[in-house]
């Protein structure tokens, strides 16, 4: 199953969790399963009107994913890693 790395930023809906093993064919039903599991999550990344948040980068296997392409299919030895880009100031 595909493995999903969530950001230290993120961590509050999963309670802690830094990994989590998903069921799903594809980069967008991977991250709604984490919101299954782990209600709060998806509204981490996504807005209103459910597109990835601008400062969401999400990388397969470290390689950048275009986050209007959430139908991009897994493979079952996949890693996406989600990176919360935060500013300070």
């Amino acid at each position: 199953m595909p493995v999903v790395i969530v950001p230290t930023a993120y961590r509050g809906p999963t309670q802690g969790l830094s990994e989590i093993q998903v069921n799903a064919p594809d980069v967008g039903s991977a991250l709604l399963a984490v919101d299954a599991l782990h209600p709060g999550f998806g509204a981490l990344l996504f807005d209103d009107s459910g597109a990835v948040h601008r400062f969401v980068k999400l990388f397969i296997n470290q390689e950048p994913v275009d986050v209007g392409a959430l139908d991009k299919p897994l493979g079952a030895e996949d890693r996406l890693e989600v990176l919360a880009a935060i500013a300070g100031g």
